[in-house]
């Protein structure tokens, strides 16, 4: 096992709050922090030796790291991947990892080419509900699936307004890349990750007092400031796998139910598989998660191991960091998980070719 030396690429609430305490528990060493904003160098007090900080990715940010964790704006995420790779680090990637095929290949390829992990940061997967969920559909409780749905809806959940979450140049796409992917994530795990074919899809561009629906659990700005949202605040669409089965998505970062709800269903040719949560960190949340097993019209509630927020992460963070550039079987599946993925967001996405944006490398 290596010991993992990061550097952190975006200094923004979920690298401060989830995953630099995470990598300091799972003994990595912070050694970078790259992130042009004036804060981000004093990001991390508690840190021994501190990190250095970068305001933008170069050779001397990355040197002395063998681990690169990319949390900057979506915008980046390749072109900053392809450069860690270049320099032997390896890479996680966050969501979305990137928003099409074509970029997922040229993450593939490059990570061959440099020996390098290239790991998508996948935390619903690793969630004890999702498991047991998971688990259910392998032991045969639903038989073929036909369709799953899956559904993540907040009451007032915009992701800091006006801030490049909600910038289209830095962005590219709102709550059906954030919420979707995971959603996404866990969809195309249960079905072995197939590629996406086709997708009809409705992008809601977000209404003019959205950005007053801020994200409260997030604390990172004043709540009566009212923020452009540019990317669409809501998403619904059908996806076509290969083979048949259909995956229907709705995200929402503001909408007119009360709770903020995450609802997965499974139906199959032997019953339905019901898992009702809530994702994430907002506290406005379902109180009794519940997996339900519908069969012949019986329901039959399944058992799942209670966690904490933080657990998913954790647990994915632990079952990949030990690996790291010893395993080629985990680097393939990696490769077919974000095949699977980058087809389902340029199924969502069909304008955001790699040549839109401004995808720098800074």
């Amino acid at each position: 096992m290596i010991k993992p030396r990061v550097a952190l690429v975006g200094a923004g609430w979920v690298v401060r709050n989830i995953w630099a305490p995470l990598l300091v528990q799972h003994h990595a060493q912070i050694v970078s922090v790259i992130d042009p904003q004036a804060d981000a160098g004093e990001a991390f007090p508690a840190l021994s030796p501190g990190p250095r900080w970068h305001r933008c990715m170069s050779d001397q940010a990355l040197q002395g790291c063998n681990l690169a964790l990319i949390c900057s704006p979506n915008v980046h995420h390749v072109q900053q991947a392809l450069r860690a790779m270049d320099q032997g680090l390896h890479v996680i990637l966050e969501k979305p990892a990137c928003l099409s095929s074509e970029e997922a290949e040229q993450l593939i390829q490059r990570s061959r080419e440099t020996g390098a992990d290239l790991l998508v940061s996948a935390a619903a997967a690793h969630r004890s509900d999702v498991r047991a969920m998971v688990a259910a559909l392998a032991e045969g409780a639903v038989g073929n699936v036909h369709c799953i749905d899956v559904s993540w809806r907040r009451r007032h959940g915009v992701p800091r307004p006006g801030s490049w979450f909600t910038q289209a140049r830095q962005a590219l796409a709102g709550s059906g890349a954030d919420l979707g992917w995971h959603l996404l994530e866990v969809a195309l795990h249960a079905l072995d990750y197939p590629l996406i074919e086709a997708a009809l899809c409705n992008h809601v561009p977000a209404t003019a007092d959205e950005g007053r629906h801020q994200a409260s659990w997030r604390a990172d700005q004043d709540p009566g400031q009212i923020g452009i949202v540019e990317v669409e605040s809501q998403s619904f669409s059908c996806l076509q796998a290969r083979g048949g089965t259909l995956v229907r998505m709705s995200t929402a970062w503001a909408c007119h139910q009360e709770r903020d709800e995450t609802r997965i269903t499974l139906y199959g040719s032997a019953g339905e598989l019901c898992l009702r949560t809530t994702f994430g960190f907002s506290q406005n949340r379902i109180q009794q998660p519940s997996l339900m097993l519908t069969a012949n019209g019986t329901q039959t509630p399944l058992a799942f191991t209670a966690e904490d927020n933080l657990a998913p992460y954790r647990d994915f963070l632990g079952s990949r960091i030990a690996r790291l550039g010893t395993c080629p079987q985990s680097r393939e599946l990696e490769y077919r998980k974000l095949r699977s993925l980058a087809s389902a967001m340029s199924s969502l996405y069909p304008h955001l070719t790699p040549s839109c944006g401004a995808r720098s490398g800074d």
